[in-house]
């Protein structure tokens, strides 16, 4: 029988990158990969450790992983395990393998290894009613700093084949008291803009037309090897065949208006920006550490809105840090009703071991930080409608992610588009019939909604296919997704970005 490996991957688009990369070793090594995880006898679980949340999504992940397990090979690796290896060894026997960030070479040779090895005498079960297991040995967990990632270049992509996040660094220079980002995966590192461009050139090559690019701080890039991300931006611009390039995790005012402005220029660069402004108080922000936060002030925005008026802002916020106080809230806000950011999420504060914030008096109460992150969704949630509605008759662009044929999920959607704002022209007779026999569904995007982080474009699916892009009408919104059809005219102009 043939090997196969299934992954979990928890936490940020970052992690299914490095997921992808991994699964690329794996076939390397004659090891097939499926989503189903009865027909692996390798089971990977890529784990999210950023705040206790996360840590509690991976602990949650992995007891069912081990309450299903029998003789199969069980691996847990990334941010959690890079920080917290041994104490996954001790606490949960079933697993086979621990390891850190990076090194997939070696995390594929050990899993092999051990498949090869005889059974490991049993012990006590980590779960009541599960089977028995030995120890793991120590995890294989080096300095962040010397972790090699690899594969990236090769790699299979999780999200559809004409769509890929682009890895262009790996940790951060900045120290955000609240964050342990720099602890875990260490100071910035970033690819050279050579090796990306081969990297996207190899992908366009693949059939992929658009690609988001991440890393903890894009706005910092290369500033370690004397490049920048314009330069990156530009090189990527000159790729024929790619029609968009997303930038995700831009921060105000560590790059200037001209910096953006220059970048938006570009050709293939979407007319959207992914700039987390984590707070608006500038003394929650100083007490944060936050670079740049004092000059992420609205007219920062408003300055790349005057240029660029179709421009889409997405941002996140982090409630109830410690001494945060209701006139910061109230602050934040007035921020964001001024800025009118398209796309906004949020968190609440997690004093995280060994960050300066986790010393830090005047701990804002659970339920306090809750209702101040429900006031301030309340309010996006307006925000983005307006935004939305401001588009309602409008043509763009956009690319078809995937078809609907299932009846439950066609039904969900139908749920969901309830409460919807038509345009002038009336309801569309297209839409009275989703989630009823005969009218599967389209899921694509515009430029206005990154892959799997915002809204999606909702279309009836005839004649459409994954991959393909068209212009298309929007006919009515909600705060989140958009009704649209094929534009009358899809002919000369098919395919290109508006």
């Amino acid at each position: 029988m043939s090997r196969k490996v299934f992954c979990a991957t928890l936490g940020c688009d970052k992690n299914l990158v490095d997921t992808e990369a991994l699964l690329g070793r794996f076939a390397k090594a004659g090891v097939g990969t499926t989503d189903d995880l009865g027909e692996a006898d390798i089971w990977v679980l890529n784990s999210c450790g950023f705040i206790d949340a996360s840590r509690r999504d991976s602990a949650e992940t992995l007891d069912e992983m081990i309450r299903l397990k029998s003789n199969q090979t069980l691996m847990v690796f990334g941010c959690w395990s890079q920080e917290h290896g041994d104490m996954i060894r001790e606490t949960y026997p079933a697993v086979d393998i621990v390891a850190g960030v990076g090194n997939f070479d070696e995390v594929v040779a050990a899993c092999l290894d051990k498949d090869a090895a005889p059974p490991k005498a049993p012990s006590a079960p980590a779960i009541p009613g599960t089977a028995a297991f030995e120890m793991a040995p120590p995890p294989m967990v080096t300095d962040p700093m010397e972790a090699s990632y690899v594969g990236l270049g090769d790699r299979p992509l999780l999200t559809p084949a004409h769509v890929a996040f682009v890895k262009i660094a790996e940790g951060c220079n900045f120290n955000c008291s609240f964050c342990r980002i720099p602890m875990i995966r260490g100071k910035q590192q970033s690819r050279s803009v050579a090796e990306i461009t081969d990297e996207v050139r190899g992908l366009v090559d693949r059939g992929v037309t658009e690609i988001q690019l991440v890393s903890q701080n894009t706005s910092d890039f290369g500033r370690d090897t004397g490049e920048n991300i314009y330069t990156l931006a530009k090189s990527l611009d000159g790729i024929d065949g790619l029609k968009l390039q997303r930038l995700l995790y831009i921060y105000a005012g560590v790059v200037t208006t001209d910096d953006l402005l220059r970048l938006l220029d570009l050709r293939t660069v979407a007319p959207y920006l992914d700039m987390p402004i984590q707070h608006a108080s500038a003394r929650i922000l100083k007490a944060m550490k936050r670079p740049g936060g004092e000059k992420s002030s609205p007219e920062f925005f408003n300055v790349l809105r005057r240029a660029h008026p179709e421009l889409v802002l997405r941002s996140t916020a982090l409630l109830g840090f410690p001494g945060e106080e209701e006139d910061d809230v109230a602050e934040l806000a007035d921020f964001l009703a001024e800025v009118q950011f398209d796309h906004l999420g949020t968190y609440r504060y997690s004093p995280e071991e060994g960050t300066a914030s986790a010393t830090l008096p005047d701990r804002v109460p659970g339920e306090v930080s809750m209702d101040r992150e429900a006031m301030i969704m309340d309010l996006q949630s307006e925000i983005s409608l307006d935004r939305q509605v401001a588009r309602l008759g409008q043509v763009h662009d956009v690319v078809v992610d995937r078809i609907i044929t299932d009846p439950e999920e066609l039904a969900d959607w139908a749920d969901a588009f309830i409460d919807v704002v038509w345009d002038p022209k009336g309801e569309p007779q297209a839409f009275a019939r989703v989630g009823k026999p005969g009218l599967d569904l389209a899921v694509a995007r515009s430029y206005h909604y990154g892959y799997d982080l915002d809204g999606v474009v909702l279309m009836p699916a005839a004649g459409l296919e994954p991959g393909r892009w068209l212009k298309a009408e929007f006919r009515g919104v909600t705060g989140f997704d958009t009704w649209a059809e094929p534009a009358v005219k899809n002919s000369a102009t098919e395919g290109q970005n508006g």
